[in-house]
């Protein structure tokens, strides 16, 4: 019999119109791993026999989690945005320009895992999925990537997709370490060897009900937290003494292929942890600071915006 390649298999995506129930229509997405699954825990009893004997164990509620590792571009990584922040405001005739930035919900998405090496095509797939952390580490010369954490609710085994004609594989424009750019405080930041960030959206993955089958009955939305790491050269106390200070500032990633194909996530409100440089060895000095994100007064009103330009109106 043949065994299924990861090489031949397929991710595709489609927002749902309600929340667990398939979604009508599909996008084949890229991706460059995926360990999205649905699982259910057998349990030990504690129940005695009269003998040294286990029980016969129980079943535990069902779970669907995983990370889905994708590759940052400026064309596909609108549906991943879309799933973590919802539809944006698009401005422009061509490029256009999406902004994200945090709202009251989040739309749930159908992700189907697509095996059709075997003998009989196999289609799992995954209903009531949101995104529940984005996470990035941005510097180096390895490939640019983004961690998308989602927890689902319903987990199927089909010998059918979901959508028999999904929209073909999405337009990978790529973007790349040595494009990316910094802006700290206003200004710009050349001295920076790593930043990281994740964006934690506050699921609450604990709505079991009652008759529910052991299926998640919700999954809320609630407050999102912002943190990251900023990795610089140490050649000066500027951002030793905002640590010290409690001082807010703001920092701007940007990673620029072209003008028309391009993505800025913005941390417009931010403050730094104190963290005093040590000396590790002979080599040159680096400040290591963590920071964290929120909104107080920013006129975007929101912890992390998110603008990806493109030319697809996604209209």
């Amino acid at each position: 019999m043949p065994q299924q390649k990861g090489v031949t298999s397929q991710l595709v995506i489609g927002e749902e119109s309600t929340f667990k129930t398939l979604a009508s229509a599909g996008f084949l997405m890229p991706f460059n791993s995926m360990n999205l699954k649905g699982s259910q825990a057998v349990n030990t009893p504690g129940t005695l026999t009269g003998t040294r004997n286990p029980a016969v164990p129980f079943r535990g509620n069902r779970d669907v989690g995983g990370t889905i590792v994708a590759p940052l571009d400026a064309t596909a990584f609108w549906y991943w945005l879309q799933m973590m922040f919802g539809d944006p405001t698009t401005t422009g005739t061509g490029p256009y320009v999406h902004t994200f930035d945090i709202g009251d919900t989040m739309p749930s998405y159908s992700i189907e895992a697509q095996y059709t090496d075997l003998s009989t095509n196999l289609y799992y797939q995954y209903t009531g999925c949101k995104v529940n952390n984005w996470s990035m580490n941005l510097g180096g010369d390895g490939e640019l990537v983004s961690n998308i954490d989602v927890i689902g609710c319903v987990d199927t085994q089909a010998t059918s997709p979901f959508d028999a004609s999904p929209t073909s594989m999405i337009s990978l424009d790529r973007l790349d370490n040595f494009e990316v750019s910094l802006e700290e405080g206003g200004g710009a930041l050349s001295n920076a060897l790593e930043v990281s960030f994740a964006v934690n959206f506050g699921l609450d993955p604990n709505n079991y009900v009652i008759g529910g089958s052991g299926v998640r009955g919700s999954l809320p939305e609630g407050i999102v937290g912002v943190s990251g790491n900023l990795k610089t050269l140490f050649e000066d106390d500027t951002l030793l003494d905002k640590a010290e200070a409690g001082t807010e500032s703001s920092l701007v990633i940007t990673v620029t292929q072209s003008a028309s194909l391009k993505m800025i996530i913005e941390f417009n409100e931010i403050q730094y942890s104190r963290n005093s440089p040590d000396i590790p060895g002979p080599q040159g000095l680096l400040v290591d600071l963590n920071f964290q994100g929120y909104y107080d007064d920013h006129g975007d009103a929101s912890a992390v915006v998110v603008e990806l330009t493109n030319g697809d109106a996604h209209a």
